[in-house]
C-alpha cells in the first residue's frame, strides 16, 4: 500500500489540534434547519447512487469522488429523468485514501436526499457537509418513506417546496 508521508503528517497535526481543550469546539458547525438547507441548496433530489468514482485533483493533491445519483425526484432544481453528479471530498485511489470528518458519505445503491450546491468549478457540493445528505428508508410498520429515520419524505418535501416559495417571493 503506498503511503503519502505528506497526509499522514498533516493527519497527525489535524488529530493533534482537535485534541487541544476547546479544539473540538472550532472544528464544529451550527445545525441547520432543513429550511435554512433548503434555502441555500440549489438542487434538492432524492434518488439512489449509482455511481462512486474516486480520483486524484489536477496535481495529485487531494482526492475527490465523484458521486452519481439515480434521481427519482427533484424536490428543488434539477431536469426531470437526469442523474445527479456531486464532488465529494476523500475516497481512495491506487491505495492512497483520504477521509474528511463533516463531509457526506455515501455508500453504493444507498437510497438518499441530498441538498446541494454548485462550486465556482461548477460542480454540485452536498450542501452544509454532512447535514446536506440523509440516508431514505422505507418504515416496515408504515410503509412510508422516512428521512434521517425521523421524518416522513412527504414532510420534508413540503418544507423544501414552502422555503422555496418563500425565497422566491423575497
Amino acid at each position: 500500500m503506498k503511503i503519502q508521508s505528506g497526509l499522514i503528517t498533516k493527519g497527525i497535526s489535524l488529530a493533534l489540534l482537535l485534541a487541544l481543550p476547546g479544539a473540538g469546539a472550532l472544528s464544529q458547525s451550527k445545525e441547520l434547519t432543513t429550511e435554512a438547507l433548503a434555502g441555500q441548496a440549489e438542487v434538492v433530489a432524492v434518488g439512489k447512487v449509482s455511481s462512486l468514482v474516486p480520483q486524484w485533483n489536477e496535481d495529485h493533491s487531494r482526492i475527490f469522488t465523484r458521486v452519481t445519483l439515480s434521481v427519482d425526484q427533484y424536490i428543488k432544481g434539477g431536469s426531470a429523468g437526469q442523474p445527479l453528479t456531486l464532488l465529494v471530498p476523500g475516497g481512495e485511489v491506487d491505495g492512497v485514501g483520504e477521509l474528511y470528518s463533516h463531509t457526506a458519505v455515501f455508500q453504493s445503491d444507498e437510497s438518499v436526499l441530498v441538498f446541494a450546491q454548485k462550486d465556482r468549478e461548477g460542480n454540485y457540493r452536498v450542501s452544509a457537509g454532512q447535514q446536506g445528505k440523509y440516508t431514505v428508508k422505507r418504515d416496515d410498520a408504515s410503509g412510508r418513506l422516512m428521512v434521517g429515520g425521523i421524518r416522513t419524505l412527504q414532510e420534508i418535501t413540503a418544507v423544501v417546496q414552502k422555503a422555496a416559495i418563500d425565497q422566491n417571493q423575497k
